[in-house]
């Protein structure tokens, strides 16, 4: 996501360059977007570090909506002024819808993103949580297996876990691993 929020951040700054080289008549609204898209393009950097990433997403999704909102009332505010009777600047008009809609997408990928994230996060946690023990019926009780206690004792080896894997490095592969005692 901090990719994306890089991206649309970039393209708000590239609005303003572009509404500025366009014309000579300048105006606030002109700057609107480069005041969203600076934040954004910096709340992605940081989104680029892991252990930030879904606050930096949150906050860039925070601002994506009051984007969205502030483009959506200053849309509001010229379609007023233009049916009063009122001259608009056409090119400030078209930048605000643009920034508008940008803001829009910015805000909807970042909400799925979150969600998805935090589903993910939950079913982790949940993986995590031991299973409830059910109640056996009488009739369960002699098809359940009992670990016989003469055999798990006299084993001295764990079949579930190689003797390397404890010692070694997690991170490295598996390859790595087996071949720990060559020399390279």
């Amino acid at each position: 996501m901090a990719r994306i929020g890089i991206f649309f951040g970039l393209v708000l700054c590239g609005l303003t360059v572009a509404a500025l080289s366009v014309t000579t008549e300048k105006s606030y609204t002109q700057f609107v977007p480069m005041m969203f898209g600076i934040p954004l393009l910096f709340l992605g950097v940081v989104g680029l570090n892991p252990h930030r990433r879904m606050s930096a997403t949150v906050v860039a999704l925070t601002l994506g909506m009051l984007g969205f909102g502030c483009g959506a009332i200053r849309f509001v505010v010229l379609m007023v002024e233009q049916a009063a009777g009122e001259d608009i600047n056409p090119l400030s008009f078209r930048l605000v819808v643009a920034m508008t809609i940008v803001c829009l997408v910015f805000a909807l990928m970042a909400m799925i993103w979150v969600r998805k994230r935090r589903e993910r996060k939950n079913q982790s946690v949940n993986l995590e949580q031991p299973q409830p023990e059910t109640d056996l019926s009488a009739d369960d009780h002699e098809t359940t297996a009992v670990p016989d206690a003469s055999i798990s004792a006299g084993s001295e080896v764990d079949p579930v876990s190689s003797s390397a894997a404890t010692s070694a490095n997690p991170y490295q592969s598996p390859r790595v691993i087996e071949n720990s005692t060559e020399t390279r």
